[in-house]
């Protein structure tokens, strides 16, 4: 049987079992601190998006969904992806991943990537503000010397 139609292993489905739980709690604390930070909040509301995270045979995936100003993950979606990430190497990139190993992991071609650029930069804006509402403790601090940001 070719490697591409085997069922995945059980290592495999727990593997990704933990990235949809993962996925899951990184959508809520988005959604959470959202009202923390104004610019975050913003972000979320102006973007929408669906990033689908797969393994490398694509039988098991997940999709993380931000519409309405808030993120979600589901295994289906009712429409196509603007952004997948394939993990074609689950063991290799591990739980463990640290953000200075990214590049190391996309070099080594342990995790593809396909789709519109744009939804990959959204998704690392979000993140970025994310990741300053949490480091600040939920104090909105100035970017590039501006308070808070220009009202819709």
């Amino acid at each position: 049987m070719a490697d591409s139609q085997k069922s995945p292993g059980i290592r495999k489905r727990v593997r990704f079992a933990l990235l949809g739980g993962g996925l899951r709690v990184l959508a809520r604390s988005i959604n959470k601190a959202r009202g923390k930070d104004l610019w975050l909040d913003r972000a979320l509301r102006q973007f929408e998006g669906v990033w689908r995270f797969e393994s490398g045979n694509r039988k098991l995936y997940r999709h993380l969904i931000l519409e309405g100003g808030k993120f979600r993950v589901s295994r289906e979606c009712g429409r196509p992806a603007d952004f997948t990430f394939t993990i074609y190497s689950s063991s290799a990139t591990g739980l463990r991943a640290r953000p200075d190993r990214v590049l190391e992991v996309l070099i080594a071609n342990k995790i593809g990537q396909s789709g519109d650029l744009h939804y990959l930069y959204q998704f690392g804006f979000i993140m970025s503000l994310y990741r300053r509402t949490t480091l600040f403790k939920g104090k909105s601090i100035p970017i590039e010397g501006r308070g808070q940001p220009p009202r819709d």
